[in-house]
């Protein structure tokens, strides 16, 4: 049982290690109750019936099945909507898009450090707090301004802009909406930054059309580029996340 006014959480990591540090992080943020931990995706999906938790943080790289299949899962089952948090290493486009599709509200991409985390649960605070506004009367209608705080409080659009923010962008006809996201997903995961080369490397596709994506999140101002020498002197274009200013 979920103690009184936190927010029943379940961990979902192969590695029990990992998921410890994710339950210290949890708890020290002071709005969370972690209800469970689970290392497998069959193990996961048993504890979300027993313990019936609000939120799942969710590994992709499970021993038995994916965690998109996990998240399929959790989709399909009667009764309310889970949320869900992607936290994982996995960077494949595909995975990505897979995530996105099935609802999660955000993909964290690991190695990442605790004040990246924290912010995205206070993100997630909000968006429950939003959430329990209206609880109850779950069949009000709202109108446009209240979606769109709703929707801003889930992607922290306002209060320091995330990387699942990015599906609100309409790229320029050439470049597409999931392959967009997946490129600030990888780049806001860079701390120091990345090159076009080390994006397309990770993400499957051709530097040029990496280069593009990265160019375009520049020019929107949610990038900028820093020169790195090498060795022979000659300047490489490193791209760094910029989100707008909180």
């Amino acid at each position: 049982m979920s103690t009184a006014g936190l927010i029943p959480t379940l961990v979902v990591d192969d590695d029990r290690e990992v998921a410890g540090i994710h339950t210290g992080f949890l708890l020290a943020h002071g709005a969370f109750d972690v209800v469970g931990a689970a290392h497998t995706g069959a193990h996961a999906l048993e504890l979300v019936e027993e313990l019936q938790p609000r939120l799942v943080l969710l590994d992709i790289h499970l021993p038995d099945m994916s965690g998109i299949e996990v998240l399929r899962a959790l989709r399909n089952r009667p009764g309310e909507p889970l949320d869900v948090v992607a936290i994982t290493a996995a960077r494949e486009l595909d995975t990505v898009r897979a995530a996105v599709a099935g609802g999660v509200l955000h993909y964290l991409v690991k190695p990442f450090g605790a004040a990246v985390l924290n912010q995205r649960l206070d993100h997630y605070v909000a968006y429950r707090r939003e959430l329990d506004a209206h609880a109850g009367d779950s069949s009000a209608a709202l109108d446009q301004q209240r979606i769109d705080q709703l929707l801003r409080t889930t992607t922290g659009t306002g209060g320091g802009v995330t990387p699942a923010a990015t599906t609100t962008i309409a790229p320029p006809k050439g470049l597409s909406a999931p392959t967009l996201d997946a490129v600030v997903l990888d780049l806001a995961g860079q701390g120091r930054g990345t090159s076009a080369s080390e994006v397309a490397a990770r993400l499957g596709m051709a530097r040029v059309s990496a280069r593009r994506y990265l160019e375009f999140l520049v020019a929107r101002g949610q990038a900028r580029i820093v020169p790195q020498y090498g060795s022979a002197g000659r300047p490489e274009k490193f791209y760094v996340w910029t989100p707008p200013p909180g």
